[in-house]
């Protein structure tokens, strides 16, 4: 399956949004409370109501967690992420209330004892609140409590006080950093490899290294040019390294390979919308999208972003 994880269909804004249990992350000191908030298909989602904070533009962020409904979920979701011991997960939102829409900034992927397995950044354009998801219920919680207030810019906090950190090579998680060395002795040893290949670009990806996941997927599709997974993943990472163009003819490509395949034609719609403002096109990708996927929670947001921005 699809790493994808540059793309909101990843991240799951409305998609993959109880008991309640203290998470530890790496870098704090004491445990969050979770206040439950929803019940979705697949997970009971909580929410941190600590975490809520005002930023200069006039957003509320907030912490939601997700954990699965049962082990089938939770390996469905281990799948999805590229984390075999993934057992939740966490989104950090910034929530515009005045106009019910949202963005997301990070996905931190929780394994056993709570500890971080992997950090996943979001960012983008604004994306509507889908009525009735669970982020409409967290919005709804949320917002009251920021009602006529200010911020200043010394007053914003950050999740972590390493998120920028972690965005460079020294940074990069021990587990990541092995995988990365192993990987590479593959390559080394079987140049003519594909899934080392692969394995290699999936671990750069994990390390939040665009370039060098880009030719490492570069070197697999050498070797197999028709593999759709890889050509969806090479282009998440020409649309985080800010090469929309690319991105968008790698998962046109991928589209045309595997002509179902949701999450290329999500991906398709996605960054003619809102990287390179081809609305027209977005609206087509996202039509033949709902006449291959109607029910799922993914569905719910391409049927959003129909009625936000269709004629």
């Amino acid at each position: 399956m699809n790493r994808g994880r540059a793309l909101p269909y990843r991240f799951v804004r409305l998609m993959v949004l109880a008991a309640s249990l203290g998470v530890v992350l790496q870098g704090t000191a004491a445990a969050i409370q979770w206040r439950p908030l929803a019940r979705t298909a697949r997970h009971d989602v909580a929410v941190d109501m600590d975490s809520l904070k005002l930023t200069p533009l006039g957003r509320v962020t907030v912490w939601l967690r997700f954990t699965p409904l049962g082990e089938p979920q939770r390996k469905l979701a281990a799948g999805e992420y590229g984390e075999k011991q993934y057992r939740l997960h966490l989104e950090y939102y910034e929530i515009d209330c005045s106009e019910q829409t949202d963005v997301l900034e990070l996905i931190d992927i929780i394994g056993p004892d709570g500890k971080r397995l992997a950090r996943m950044k979001g960012g983008g354009p604004l994306a509507a609140i889908f009525p009735g998801s669970a982020l409409d219920l967290a919005a709804k919680q949320v917002c009251p409590s920021f009602e006529d207030e200010t911020v200043s810019d010394d007053e914003v906090e950050t999740p972590d006080s390493n998120d920028t950190e972690e965005a460079s090579t020294q940074q990069v998680p021990e587990e990541v950093r092995a995988r990365i060395a192993e990987a590479l002795q593959k390559t080394q040893k079987s140049p003519g490899n594909q899934a080392a290949w692969r394995e290699l670009g999936n671990a750069y990806y994990d390390g939040d290294q665009p370039q060098q996941a880009i030719e490492a997927y570069d070197r697999a599709l050498a070797l197999v040019p028709d593999d759709a997974d890889i050509l969806n993943d090479q282009g998440a990472m020409y649309r985080q390294s800010g090469d929309f163009t690319r991105a968008l003819a790698n998962f046109e490509r991928a589209l045309k390979i595997a002509p179902y395949n949701l999450e290329s034609l999500y991906n398709v719609g996605y960054v003619n919308a809102f990287d390179l403002n081809r609305m027209d096109k977005a609206r087509e990708a996202w039509r033949r999208y709902l006449e291959l996927d109607r029910t799922s929670e993914t569905a719910l947001q391409v049927q959003g972003f129909i009625e936000r921005y269709g004629k």
